[in-house]
């Protein structure tokens, strides 16, 4: 059986999850994916990337 991570660790998780978000949505680097030559799916794709890597998080915290 598989040890659960103690609750500060989850909170340590979404908190640098948080920042990857912030960091991805609100600095310069949001000005290299919404240029007018970049390709119209690029923040659906980043949007996909969060929420997978959101889902393998749970993923392998509630595995058994």
């Amino acid at each position: 059986m598989r040890e659960q991570p103690p609750p500060d660790r989850l909170i340590d998780r979404t908190v640098a999850l948080g920042l990857l978000i912030l960091l991805l949505f609100s600095t310069p680097i949001m000005i290299w994916w919404t240029s007018p030559g970049s390709p119209w799916y690029l923040p659906y794709i980043i949007w996909m990337a969060v929420i997978c890597f959101i889902a393998w998080i749970n993923q392998r915290h509630h595995e058994p």
